[in-house]
């Protein structure tokens, strides 16, 4: 990544306007401080083999995200709210002497302060209104992790990678399209903007295959229904496609 230099993440950079977070550019699979000494070999430190994103439609994740009726095979969850996440790595994870962290990135020139590089800690215990990610499972060479949200994080296609300390500097996951994560606006969290705090408005607003579309102008208001037809494009499929848009940053 030749033009996205780690500065970007952080600080203020004289960059081209990024009119749109559906332009991309991988982050740096290494981050070395300096030269790596002759005879050291950065695989003999912890490594990541494999991520799995629990993603079909009967995990929890979309379960409990309601996003089990949406027809993509990517991980979508509901900002706010906890989701679960495995790494697999090459020889067993010991908290005492690893570190490691899960990035979500959206947009072509992530910053932080912009929210469009988000770095989720692993922390002792999840913070209300704050990305964190707590190890639930540590066996063998697997570590399990409850990721938790911000309800105020962008709403978009986030890439997603693993970074692993090393005393030479941060060894990075390659950009794998499989562990792509879209965030959607939640009406279940109480601390989302669009927090809805009656059932049947979720149900009938957000879940619903049939309802009433009203148009026209304030004079002139006129009504529509609309439903689930066999073969059609569905109205969650029209609400995906809105809730899943690329936003600016």
């Amino acid at each position: 990544m030749s033009d996205t230099p780690a500065s970007t993440f952080g600080g203020r950079r004289a960059v081209p306007p990024n009119n749109s977070n559906a332009a991309e550019v991988d982050l740096p699979t290494e981050e070395l401080q300096g030269l790596v000494p002759r005879g050291v070999n950065l695989k003999d430190y912890l490594n990541v083999t494999a991520v799995h994103l629990f993603k079909e439609r009967w995990d929890s994740n979309k379960i409990d995200h309601h996003t089990d009726k949406y027809d993509n095979n990517k991980l979508i969850v509901r900002r706010g709210q906890t989701f679960y996440i495995q790494i697999d790595f090459n020889r067993p994870y010991d908290p005492r002497k690893d570190l490691f962290r899960v990035e979500y990135v959206i947009g072509r020139y992530p910053q932080e302060n912009k929210g469009t590089y988000i770095p989720v800690p692993v922390v002792k215990e999840l913070q209300s209104g704050k990305w964190g990610a707590k190890v639930i499972m540590n066996e063998d060479r697997s570590v399990r992790l409850s990721v938790q949200s911000s309800p105020e994080c962008i709403v978009g296609k986030f890439r997603m990678y693993v970074a692993v300390w090393t005393p030479y500097g941060i060894l990075r996951t390659r950009r794998d399209p499989e562990t792509d994560t879209y965030i959607l606006f939640n009406p279940w969290c109480e601390e989302d903007a669009v927090y809805l705090d009656d059932e049947k408005e979720r149900e009938e607003y957000v879940l619903n295959d049939i309802g009433v579309i009203f148009y026209g102008s304030f004079k002139d208001i006129k009504s529509r229904s609309w439903r689930l037809w066999p073969g059609s494009e569905t109205p969650r499929q029209s609400a995906w496609k809105w809730e899943l848009r690329e936003t600016t940053a």
